[in-house]
């Protein structure tokens, strides 16, 4: 078993579990290896964790770049990212990362960092050229990545099992706004000052 299998089997555990109950024994049970063999190619469990977490962000983070450089319409691009958060969603959301920072406090700084350093900037970047092709609101960035956050963080907290459905129904109220026409022109009538 190389080293690439055996951080592709707990990508997945990661993905679809978290962080929680990382368990050598359960590894190489699950895959039908001895520990030795794991710690053959990994020095300690740290290292196992560390450097699956971080091929997982650069996996991530690479596809988000092809994603906003390419010449897809703003729309696609940003349904694209959101795919890429929902897949990672359950890895890195703050209760598992909560998890790894009581298990692992210098993984959980590397995930910090690399998040505010490269995926923030990145997201920002996406919602700056919206705003500049006039697909999105003048409204500062850093409200719509706050708004965004902060419903993703509401959904996963309450560890419900229609975290996608509920996912993709906040980027169409997100995208659409929330307002109906006619909620929109009573809240342009509401805004005029009347003589």
């Amino acid at each position: 078993m190389t080293k690439n299998e055996i951080q592709k089997y707990l990508s997945v555990r990661f993905l679809a579990e978290g962080f929680q109950n990382i368990h050598v024994d359960r590894i190489a049970s699950e895959l039908k290896i001895s520990k030795k063999t794991i710690y053959a190619e990994f020095d300690n469990k740290k290292m196992l964790v560390d450097s699956t977490i971080m091929n997982m962000l650069n996996e991530a983070y690479g596809n988000a770049i092809y994603i906003v450089s390419n010449e897809s319409p703003f729309v696609e691009k940003f349904y694209m990212i959101f795919d890429i958060v929902k897949k990672n969603l359950k890895a890195f959301d703050d209760i598992s990362l909560a998890e790894l920072k009581r298990t692992y406090p210098g993984i959980w700084v590397k995930v910090a960092r690399f998040r505010k350093h490269n995926i923030i900037p990145l997201l920002r970047l996406l919602i700056t050229s919206g705003i500049n092709k006039g697909v999105l609101n003048d409204h500062p960035a850093e409200l719509y990545l706050k708004l965004i956050y902060g419903a993703i963080n509401e959904v996963t907290k309450r560890n419900t099992k229609h975290f996608e459905w509920e996912l993709d129904h906040l980027l169409k109220i997100v995208l659409n706004g929330a307002l109906t026409k006619k909620g929109k022109r009573f809240l342009n009538y509401n805004l005029v000052p009347i003589n």
